[in-house]
């Protein structure tokens, strides 16, 4: 489990992965594809950060970030504060999400998920949700599970509040 190998394990951002990135294989071939040839091509263009968890030299997951917005309209009005007076929301979109099958249902995506909320509430940009588009019922357990909640109307959609204007 993750809480045994705490003190091995690192979240790094792509641009200062050492080691293969081939040898990472998760159960989507979409996700592995991405990795693989357009994560690099992103950050370079500046459309998103990846951060990748490694274990020396052992690649267990990684996660991307950008920046988005959501209209206010599509966050359910229990959960927002009357203070917010904009159309839009600024946000941060955990875009993908993967864990190599190697080291699935142990803890790690969870730990990913975890790092990023971090992130996304200490970067220097106004930022009140983590948004993230889940693919499958499964996904969507997994991430209610920590705390997201469904946009209305949008069934695989979901978001972390970052700010207390959200709740």
């Amino acid at each position: 489990m993750i809480e045994d190998c705490l003190d091995d394990i690192d979240i790094i951002p792509l641009s200062e992965l050492r080691c293969n990135k081939k040898t990472f294989n998760s159960h989507s071939l979409a996700l592995n594809h991405y990795f693989h040839k357009q994560a690099s091509q992103d950050e370079k263009k500046n459309l998103s950060k990846c951060f990748v968890l490694i274990n020396e030299e052992r690649i267990i997951g990684y996660y991307t970030l950008s920046a988005t917005s959501v209209g206010i309209h599509d966050i359910p009005k229990e959960n927002i504060k009357k203070e917010i007076r904009y159309p839009n929301i600024p946000a941060v979109l955990l875009g993908r999400l993967a864990i190599d099958k190697n080291f699935l249902k142990q803890g790690y995506g969870k730990f990913l998920v975890a790092d990023a909320i971090y992130k996304a509430k200490n970067t220097n940009l106004g930022v009140a949700l983590l948004i993230v588009d889940a693919k499958d019922d499964e996904a969507i357990t997994f991430y209610k599970k920590l705390g997201f909640i469904q946009f209305m109307d949008k069934e695989d959609k979901l978001f972390f509040p970052l700010t207390k204007l959200i709740k």
